[in-house]
């Protein structure tokens, strides 16, 4: 009896633990090329977008780093949207600084465009 109570009394905390995990956060995303300020707990989101098949990478320098990569599957009319391919990249700081980003989109069919982004973190 003792036991059962351990483990419902502990599985009772680990999932309020849990709950309380997911937060708000800022997340900040840039329409242009302009460079911009962002505080040090802000995420940065910065897309790429080519035809299908297409590679898309971000190259960082500066004080921060990839948290998460989305492959986003856009809709319309209820039905995938063919022939693009969308890559959100979020980014998140390791310190304050200046962040410089190229977003680099390679299509199946050669060529390649750049998109440069820079940011301040303070």
């Amino acid at each position: 009896m003792l036991r059962s109570n351990l483990l419902l009394i502990t599985a009772t905390i680990f999932l309020s633990a849990a709950q309380s995990v997911a937060a708000d956060r800022d997340v900040v995303v840039p329409k242009d090329n302009v460079p911009f300020k962002v505080n040090e707990k802000d995420i940065v989101r910065l897309v790429g977008e080519g035809i299908a098949g297409s590679k898309i990478t971000a190259k960082i320098e500066g004080p921060a780093k990839e948290d998460m990569v989305n492959h986003v599957s856009a809709r319309k009319n209820g039905q995938v949207v063919v022939g693009t391919d969308i890559v959100e990249f979020e980014l998140k700081a390791t310190g304050k600084g200046r962040v410089k980003v190229k977003i680099t989109v390679v299509p199946p069919t050669g060529g390649q465009t750049e998109a440069a982004y820079e940011y301040e973190i303070e």
